[in-house]
């Protein structure tokens, strides 16, 4: 185009409208750890086992029945040394609870030290699975499930063969199988969730076994603790107050070491007998032992008398004097 021809004007652009922005997108969240805190985070292994222990049995409902099974136990086995049945005795469930609190607490006490000590290995096997070394968390797998084939072992040898069983510390071979198999159960779960997944089932019975060979457990260890305390109750007799039996009509069958007075038919109650103490009273029965007795007495015939309780007799408690037996 020459100079002379005048230049064409081009039409200003116009400048286009300015477009509305776009509303920001809300972020999105970040992927939470499995394992991590605050609010929304995914539960943690820890929180997922507890869980697990709450469908089988709510913690406080297991140690209720601990501690109820235990105090039962140890009160039939310490009875039962003195020859004296419960179902003879026939207790009201308030006294069968107040007669074995003494020998339940050291028990429920035990247990909750259990638990926290396993919460503890719990948490340092989880970390020691974490950590970036796979060989590591071999090693920790390994170890488990060699304690947990270990200790299931040892439980199915006292249980097939009962001479083990007999003479083994009390609950040996229960502990042995409620510790072996979850053992196990937890060595597959350290293996990852993709293979802990596939034993879903596996941990419900692990759980289940868990709690039956709890219980099993405690009864041992009660029954045992019953039995000490029984022998402690006997050699202790003389340190009890003393049972003085006022009678209107004579006891029969009461034996020779009885120390008994005849005060003749002017007198209300006729009839004294010394010599006893009290070991339990029960639906207007008394049961008494005569404080000649000891343990391991050859003669259990006069180990307890068991005399009705009724308006025909009427009982003195002596004080103990201190430094007589």
């Amino acid at each position: 185009m020459s100079e002379d021809e005048p230049s064409r004007q081009r039409p200003p652009r116009t400048a286009s409208p300015p477009r509305p922005e776009a509303e920001p997108s809300p972020p999105r969240p970040e992927a939470e750890p499995a394992g991590g805190g605050g609010e929304g985070a995914r539960p943690s292994a820890l929180q997922h086992h507890l869980d697990l222990i709450g469908k089988v049995g709510p913690p406080a409902t297991l140690l209720t029945a601990v501690f109820v099974w235990a105090g039962y136990v140890a009160t039939l086995q310490r009875f039962k040394y003195f020859g004296v049945y419960l179902e003879l005795a026939d207790l009201p469930n308030q006294d069968l609870i107040l007669y074995g609190v003494e020998t339940a607490y050291p028990i429920v006490l035990m247990l909750l030290l259990a638990v926290m000590a396993a919460l503890l290995l719990h948490t340092a096997l989880v970390r020691v699975a974490a950590l970036p070394r796979p060989w590591v968390r071999r090693v920790a797998v390994a170890v488990v499930a060699a304690a947990g084939t270990a200790m299931l072992l040892r439980g199915l040898a006292g249980v097939f063969r009962p001479v083990v069983a007999q003479r083994e510390t009390p609950g040996a071979t229960a502990l042995c199988l409620a510790l072996g198999v979850p053992a196990l159960t937890y060595a597959y779960w350290l293996l990852g969730r993709a293979v802990a997944d596939r034993f879903r089932q596996a941990r419900f019975v692990a759980a289940a076994i868990g709690v039956v060979g709890l219980f099993w457990a405690v009864s041992s260890f009660a029954a045992e603790s019953g039995i000490a305390r029984g022998h402690e109750d006997a050699r202790m007799l003389h340190r009890l107050p003393e049972v003085v039996i006022y009678s209107k009509d004579p006891v029969p069958d009461l034996p020779a070491i009885t120390a008994h007075a005849d005060f003749g038919e002017q007198a209300g109650f006729r009839h004294r007998y010394r010599g006893f103490r009290l070991l339990l009273e029960s639906n207007s029965r008394l049961f008494l032992v005569p404080l000649t007795w000891q343990p391991g007495a050859d003669r259990a015939a006069i180990s307890t008398f068991v005399i009705p309780y009724d308006s025909g007799i009427r009982l003195q408690l002596l004080p103990v004097v201190q430094g007589r037996r």
